[in-house]
């Protein structure tokens, strides 16, 4: 859900950014095209962070399945 929202806010930010500077100008609308950027470049930082996240879930899983137990010894 954070991805789509942020994919609709740089998308709306860039088309905003695209008619203010036709017209006054790109300094005038380089802000919005810098919130454009810093949204593309937050959906990219999530995705890294959700496939780092789904290692490591994969990792622990498959250490859990690949350690023998062991076993309790009886008392005497």
């Amino acid at each position: 859900m954070k991805s789509t929202i942020l994919v609709a806010l740089g998308a709306a930010f860039f088309i905003i950014g695209v008619h203010q500077s036709f017209y006054y100008g790109i300094p005038q609308s380089y802000w919005l095209f810098m919130l454009s950027g810093a949204c593309f470049l937050l959906i990219q930082y999530f995705k890294k962070k959700d496939e780092e996240k789904q290692k490591a879930i994969k990792k622990d899983k498959d250490n859990k399945q690949n350690t023998p137990t062991k076993k309790k010894r009886k008392k005497k």
